[in-house]
């Protein structure tokens, strides 16, 4: 049998007829800039080939592959692992989704002598009557309703926005009545005064004279705080942005019955196990075993001792069986796949792997890292990564360039990358001219709050191992304590079917008027969006069109009436400088910042997000193809011209070479030079050197305390 996977003329997106081999039993690397092919190869390529050979041998109906290739052979059954969660089941959880909830059950059934049945909670009478089995309520989240530095007679409550001017005039009458200052900011009431205006009710009702509708409009109601649940407007209910998770009282978030508490197994009821983090379970299981005496019995604490082993070894002894999927971050699902590939019974595996450090430091990443190395001896490995931290133990190196987009997909000499990343960097941080301390008593999830001390109108990186709450800090803690704030993830960007990176980038419009003005038509016969006269009849501006229904597998076709561009066929003989609609929809940024020079309103957005390195992306490309990376720096594009003062970035890096972060440190400068304030939230290492403060995020007595960390060398 031999020895190699091999692939030949492979043409999938951007790749251009490359050929490639693949050593089995070993760490194939796949190196290149950002957009230069990586995922198109390892994922749309390798990955569903492997993946596709497999399911035709039994499933009964199979999707379409997208990948284009000449030839390849010695394939193996592939199992592709990315950074990525798309779980929206609230109640899936770590021990439903890899299946060791089952033998938890078996255990407490076998060692307390009850039915397994007893143990399950996909029976009603087993769950908790209060939350349903959630183990958590939605409620209405202080720290999300409130600004706390905005004074009450102007409206601190941010899900009263709409009609602001009469809730003001409600809550200054209100306040009057109760001896209440209404001209402090919620931060400087009295934990009563607070209370009132949260949950207090007047006696008597209030008048307020206030706009509706472009109309004046008069209203009179009592007054009711926000958590009370009575609105003072008609059919008012808060935007889901406002509520958060509270654990059920009733369960403390176990998710049982209460008769479950009265059965125990070294003094942990199941509910308390499924709680109890990864890292404190390994002495229990370890006094269970000696109870052990069944065959079927050490079959499942085996199991569960093993998961939790390796999860552990994995960086992921914070989590426990109870942890909701939907609420892990993509570095840590995929770390726990890679917990079952390292349980699998199954040999000979091709395992694609994506950054699979990202998101580690320091012995973490040392450890995770062995464990991949391990993990080649009995599997083929195919990691796509930028770092050179897999290069010496690689027998492969795949690296992909010289560019992205369109100039990317060519394999290049990988020593002479390598090399390209090496460089030294002319660029020195700006010193520290004032501080901002931060200090917040406020609850969120198990913290009890957070002190730290940022530099002022600076870059500063919040560093710390992970799950330690650096993305809890900026996304739950600094909206408490920052007026004008913005926090910026990578969660992908919202958008309908005819969503596209100039819908994105706020350009499509000007682009659909300048036609509209050269010829004098609406803007709406230039559009392809959905209704518009511009959208393509066959496809309705989508580009593709859908086959099968949802009891068969779906299928995604390219509209050959639009070429997938959603526009109407009509539209290709209006042309500007003999370019149609067409033409530009399939331009990339950097090739329509040239066409554009003259066009002020559109070629600003685009030379910013060619700076920010996406220069290398189509106008037309559907949001839905946008890598995480990608999603992000177009947030970060369009909170240029924000009134913030402070942006939260989490982990912005992730997926950049050095050069390419280099490129990014220097587009975040034109903050700065705005004179705001910017705290990043990442592993990156090679980042560390451009940040004026660095802070490792700790955590301290259930509170988050920031320390600084001046002892890194670039």
């Amino acid at each position: 049998m031999s020895n190699k996977i091999e692939l030949l003329g492979i043409e999938t997106n951007n790749l251009k007829s490359i050929d490639i081999a693949l050593d089995k039993r070993a760490i194939n690397l796949i190196i290149g800039p950002s957009g230069s092919g990586k995922s198109s190869l390892a994922y749309d390529t390798v990955a569903q080939i492997g993946q596709h050979e497999m399911t035709s041998m039994f499933a009964d109906e199979i999707k379409e592959p997208s990948y284009k290739i000449q030839a390849y052979k010695n394939m193996l059954a592939t199992v592709p692992i990315q950074q990525s969660n798309n779980n929206n089941n609230i109640r899936s959880t770590i021990g439903t989704y890899f299946g060791i909830n089952r033998n938890i059950a078996l255990i407490y059934s076998l060692l307390l002598g009850i039915e397994e049945s007893f143990f399950v909670l996909n029976k009603s009478e087993n769950l908790c009557p209060q939350c349903r089995g959630l183990g958590y309520f939605r409620e209405l989240d202080i720290n999300r309703i409130i600004n706390y530095d905005v004074p009450l007679e102007k409206c601190p409550i941010k899900c009263w926005t709409p009609y602001r001017d009469f809730y003001a005039q409600i809550i200054k009458q209100f306040c009057i009545d109760e001896d209440i200052d209404f001209e402090k900011n919620f931060r400087m009431l009295s934990e009563s005064e607070k209370h009132s205006i949260l949950y207090g009710k007047s006696e008597k009702k209030y008048s307020a004279r206030f706009k509706k509708k472009g109309m004046y409009s008069k209203r009179t109601t009592k007054y009711y705080g926000i958590m009370t649940g009575e609105p003072m407007m008609p059919k008012f209910a808060p935007a889901k942005q406002f509520f958060a998770d509270s654990i059920c009282t009733s369960c403390n978030g176990q998710k049982y019955s209460q008769k479950h508490a009265d059965y125990k197994l070294h003094n942990l009821a199941i509910g308390e196990f499924m709680c109890t983090p990864f890292n404190a379970l390994q002495s229990w299981l370890e006094d269970i075993s000696l109870d052990v005496s069944t065959s079927n019995l050490k079959f499942s604490v085996s199991c569960v001792s093993r998961f939790i082993q390796k999860a552990v070894e994995l960086d992921l002894g914070h989590l426990f069986f109870h942890r909701a999927i939907p609420t892990l971050s993509g570095g840590e699902l995929q770390r726990l796949r890679l917990v079952q590939v390292f349980n699998t019974q199954l040999s000979d595996l091709l395992i694609v792997l994506d950054e699979p450090l990202a998101g580690l430091s320091g012995a973490d990443k040392l450890s995770v890292y062995n464990n991949i190395v391990q993990l080649s001896k009995h599997h083929t490995l195919l990691v796509v990564d930028h770092h050179e931290t897999f290069v010496s133990e690689a027998k492969t190196i795949i690296a992909l360039g010289e560019g992205s987009g369109r100039n990317g997909g060519y394999l290049i000499n990988a020593s002479k990358y390598l090399d390209s990343q090496r460089v030294i960097l002319n660029y020195k941080p700006l010193e520290i001219a004032k501080t901002i301390p931060v200090s917040l008593d406020s609850m969120v999830y198990k913290y009890k709050g957070v002190t730290l001390e940022i530099a002022d109108n600076r870059l500063n990186a919040v560093l710390g191992k992970s799950g330690i709450g650096k993305s809890t800090l900026l996304r739950e803690y600094f909206p408490q304590f920052f007026e004008q704030y913005t926090y910026i993830n990578q969660k992908p960007l919202t958008g309908n079917k005819n969503s596209s990176v100039a819908t994105l980038l706020d350009i499509f419009d000007h682009i659909t008027d300048s036609f509209a003005s050269k010829f004098g038509k609406d803007k709406q016969f230039f559009s392809n969006h959905t209704g518009c006269e511009g959208a393509c009849p066959f496809c309705s501006g989508a580009g593709y069109i859908d086959y099968g229904t949802d009891y068969q597998i779906q299928a995604k076709i390219e509209c050959r009436e639009c070429n997938g561009t959603g526009f109407n066929k009509v539209l290709k003989k209006y042309k500007i400088d003999s370019k149609s609609i067409f033409d530009i929809w399939s331009m990339t940024i950097d090739e329509a910042v040239g066409f554009y020079q003259m066009n002020k309103r559109i070629v600003d957005t685009l030379k910013k997000a060619s700076e920010i390195l996406l220069g290398h992306l189509q106008l037309g490309q559907p949001t839905s193809t946008l890598s995480g990376g990608e999603n992000i720096r177009i947030k970060i594009i369009k909170s240029a011209n924000s009134t913030a003062s402070v942006f939260g970035i989490d982990e912005p890096f992730r997926g950049l070479g050095r050069t390419e972060i280099f490129a990014m440190i220097k587009f975040l400068d034109m903050f700065i030079n705005k004179k705001k304030t910017i705290v990043i939230a990442d592993h990156e290492e090679e980042s560390f050197c451009f940040f004026t403060k660095r802070i490792l995020l700790t955590e301290q007595g259930n509170k988050l305390v920031g320390v600084d960390y001046d002892d890194l060398i670039c």
